[in-house]
């Protein structure tokens, strides 16, 4: 089996979440556009799955060493950044399969879920600076920064702004497409998209979208469509690995190609059948994927400098 490809262990137990409310300053450039009377701190509401206790199989005098951990147990905490409009809870079934090995953090985005509502509207760099200053009161060792849509745009500021706190960067299903940043384009590719979603995503997206408000969602994607990922990604010095589905209407291939190319240290990993709300609809395909590259950066020591994973596809 390839490393990328490592599956959880069997009957491993999945902890239940818990909610965490943390608030992080208002980024300066917003504060700025909001005006003198604007809020100076966000609340930024997220669901915790930690891991579950191992057994002790070790004298309680002495912990392990690092050299006697299997890979899964030197797997730093997971933080799961959702897409446009939607909350934490698109995250959870994913979530769900990684937390049996590891703590599993999944933000609701400032605008979205239960976090904080700021107007003017956050830019994609003032969520990922929202990001970046929620780390360290959530995570006490560098975290694994998983991107799903939207999410894939904040997680890459984030790690740029914030790299003593990211270990490494996970982008699945990565937007906006540099030859499909319009409005036209990128609407009849959302309805074909809207076709491979299971019913149960689209009633959690309905209910997402009427909490975060119509209007705030429209300007998010505006700033999406103006945002150059291909240009932030080349700031981020962590290991970074590009993920899109073959049933992907919105993603090209060439597109995660390309921005692979972009990056000091990148894999691209191709999920045939997959589809693009991954953290979703295919959570058991997207764990694998992710514990495998995980558990490849531990055995050959990650880094820039590190051998590149050898990614299926």
């Amino acid at each position: 089996m390839s490393p990328l490809l490592t599956p959880s262990p069997p009957g491993s137990p999945t902890p239940q979440p818990v909610t965490r409310q943390v608030e992080v300053p208002a980024p300066p450039s917003w504060r700025v556009r909001a005006g003198a009377s604007s809020d100076t701190m966000w609340t930024v509401t997220s669901l915790c799955w930690d891991r579950p206790a191992a057994p002790a199989t070790q004298r309680p005098d002495r912990p392990p060493a690092p050299a006697d951990l299997a890979p899964t147990d030197r797997r730093p905490p997971i933080v799961l950044v959702h897409g446009l409009g939607v909350a934490a809870g698109l995250g959870v079934p994913v979530a769900g399969r990684l937390a049996a090995t590891g703590t599993v953090l999944a933000p609701d985005l400032p605008g979205c879920g239960h976090s904080s509502k700021p107007q003017p509207v956050p830019g994609i760099a003032e969520l990922g600076t929202a990001v970046a200053s929620w780390l360290p009161a959530v995570v006490t060792a560098p975290a694994v920064l998983v991107g799903v849509s939207l999410g894939c745009q904040v997680v890459l500021e984030a790690a740029a702004q914030a790299p003593d706190w990211v270990s490494a960067v996970v982008l699945a299903s990565p937007t906006v497409d540099p030859g499909r940043r319009t409005w036209r384009s990128q609407l009849w590719r959302w309805q074909a998209e809207q076709t491979t979603q299971s019913v149960r995503l689209k009633r959690i997206q309905l209910t997402d979208y009427r909490r975060a408000g119509v209007r705030p969602v429209l300007r998010t994607f505006s700033a999406a469509l103006a945002d150059r990922p291909e240009d932030r990604i080349r700031r981020v010095g962590a290991p970074v690995l590009v993920c899109r589905g073959t049933r992907d209407p919105l993603v090209s291939d060439q597109w995660v190609a390309d921005l692979r190319r972009q990056a000091p240290d990148a894999r691209l990993c191709r999920l045939p059948g997959v589809v693009h709300a991954m953290s979703h609809d295919n959570p058991a395909e997207f764990a694998r994927v992710i514990h495998g590259f995980l558990d490849e950066l531990a055995t050959t020591g990650g880094g820039v400098d590190g051998a590149r994973a050898r990614v299926p596809g």
